[in-house]
């Protein structure tokens, strides 16, 4: 299986325990196939005995005394341990869809412990989730109750399941009430979804209205932080409107509406494709005005739509338009949301920044002396910073969908030839050979091709690879990939572009990526100067 493709740990409310590691898919779905027989003929497990010690009283949970259904939930939990697990631990996201029934039903029997066994036995049976450095009893089981809630809601509503949700999501946003005033603002999550529950069942128009409004409030605070506040923001300003309509509040749904059309026709692969379908269908307003359902596959990557993909501020990631982004005053090209954060991210940009000046003021002189050579030197910035098929090449030629960790091991060398008398800036330059190398073999050639001093190279990397390393192997939002470009006669340009994540896990691999780079003709296989050997197949 590609490594980018396997399921990945994740709790809400809860951090999930160092050196935790999920059930393997083939054992998941083993325990699935026999969850369904289970169901089939539960009463086959109605005479079983069993006892709990209780490592604290050294008395014993007695099952006897516990009402049928939950002795058989118990009895579940024991005998589909993989099942159970997989389902409470992994990223909603990742489930594989035909196995999201057997994880309804097995997070249906676990939440029915949490909620009806005396503590006694949750407690014996182990059944609250305890991550590291926290013990309170009380917070875990009601942190591992809304993950769990959390889980279902969302399996369930994207499931076309919607009144099965309903009493999920009600209870959520019921425990937020009893948690304090205003938690909307720092937890919109369960009003959101409670609200999408509304607007799908229509149980509650007016009371639909009311919690999306709130959850809009909530992630309006938390959309310029990363791609996941983009994505809930957006989610919450279709249902408002789909729930305005309902009540016929037109004017205001449309305003709504405006927003959403304008901003994914600017940013139509921003959002991952399975959230935006889900925010978009079934057909209304908004799609219509995109285009209607064939907007999906009609939607171009133009340059300016890549570029606004990594268009954030470098330190913390908020975006357009929820925070007002500004570029570097030197380099005209990273943008920050504010001083603090270009102070923080200086130290890693300083050495980019300063190549990236002297080559503009080298163009301005160039200008003077060679206006061809000049607009040559334009062209070729240009079109290193936006060409959206090249980027799809070089995430393919790095593997990462394999091995997303290659991102920062590994890198792409591109040499190119110009082509002045092209209309088209994509079409301005043609590879005409590439390769995948390994990143610390190849630092004497970056160095050399870059005219960088001993150890400068390493540095130039470090400045791209800011982000911490951890996000490669986790809940990554972004995966960068890193290409040198270089040609006679040009300025070789070290860049990093970055991927979400999630449009990857939905991208498939492309073996033949090398016709993406050139149309008809695909460059040739490279070997660098120094005598390094392309390591494109050449895996861990």
């Amino acid at each position: 299986m590609d490594f980018v493709k396997q399921p990945r740990a994740f709790l809400h409310a809860l951090g999930v325990a160092k050196g935790y590691s999920l059930p393997s898919l083939t054992s998941v779905r083993v325990e699935a196939l026999r969850s369904r027989k289970v169901r089939e003929s539960p009463e086959k497990f109605e005479d079983i005995s069993f006892r709990f010690a209780d490592s604290e009283s050294g008395s014993a949970a007695n099952e006897e005394s516990l009402p049928m259904h939950l002795k058989l939930a118990l009895i579940f939990s024991n005998i589909l341990p993989n099942l159970f697990g997989f389902s409470i631990y992994a990223r909603e996201s990742d489930v594989p869809r035909d196995i999201v029934p057997d994880c309804v039903w097995a997070l249906s029997q676990f939440i029915c412990l949490l909620e009806e066994c005396p503590d006694t036995v949750i407690g014996s049976a182990q059944l609250v989730l305890v991550p590291e450095h926290d013990n309170n009893y009380n917070v875990l089981k009601a942190r591992s109750l809304i993950n769990a809630r959390t889980k279902i809601t969302w399996h369930l509503i994207l499931s076309d399941r919607a009144i099965e949700a309903h009493p999920h999501a009600k209870a959520l946003v019921e425990a937020e009430y009893l948690r304090g005033d205003k938690t909307w603002l720092e937890t919109p999550t369960p009003f959101l979804m409670y609200g999408e529950v509304l607007v799908i069942t229509r149980f509650d128009d007016l009371e639909a209205v009311k919690i999306l409004r709130m959850a809009m409030t909530g992630t309006e605070c938390a959309a310029g932080t990363d791609i996941n506040g983009v994505m809930s923001y957006l989610e919450v300003r279709a249902f408002l409107a789909r729930a305005l309509r309902h009540i016929r509040s037109d004017e205001e749904a449309e305003t709504h509406e405006k927003f959403l059309i304008q901003y994914l026709r600017k940013n139509p692969h921003l959002i991952p494709e399975r959230a935006l379908r889900h925010i978009l269908l079934p057909s209304g307003p908004v799609l219509e005005g995109l285009g209607g359902s064939e907007w999906f596959e009609r939607r171009k990557q133009t340059a300016q739509a890549d570029e606004r993909l990594v268009k954030a501020c470098k330190t913390c990631g908020a975006r357009d338009p929820f925070v007002t982004l500004s570029k570097c005053n030197s380099c005209k090209y990273t943008y920050y949301c504010s001083r603090a954060c270009q102070r923080a991210n200086w130290k890693h940009h300083k050495l980019m920044c300063r190549e990236m000046t002297e080559d503009q003021e080298k163009i301005k002189l160039l200008s003077l002396v060679d206006p061809f050579g000049a607009q040559r030197a334009a062209d070729w910035t240009s079109w290193h910073k936006a060409n959206p098929a090249r980027s799809s090449g070089i995430i393919h030629a790095l593997g990462l969908h394999r091995d997303p960790r290659r991102a920062r091991t590994h890198i792409v060398f591109e040499q190119v030839e110009y082509a002045p008398a092209a209309k088209k800036l994509k079409h301005k330059f043609h590879l005409i050979s590439c390769g995948v190398f390994l990143l610390k073999d190849a630092l004497r050639d970056i160095e050399g091709l870059m005219n960088l001093n001993d150890g400068e190279g390493q540095e130039y990397v470090d400045s791209l690879l800011n982000r911490p390393e951890d996000e490669i192997r986790t809940a990554i939002t972004y995966i960068p990939y890193l290409h040198l470009s270089f040609g006679d006669n040009l300025t070789a340009q070290l860049g990093c572009g970055w991927m979400n994540s999630e449009g990857l896990r939905e991208m498939p691999y492309d073996p033949d990526w090398r016709k993406l780079f050139n149309i008809g003709h695909p460059p040739k296989p490279m070997r660098l100067v120094s005598g390094v050997k392309d390591v494109e197949h050449v895996f861990e």
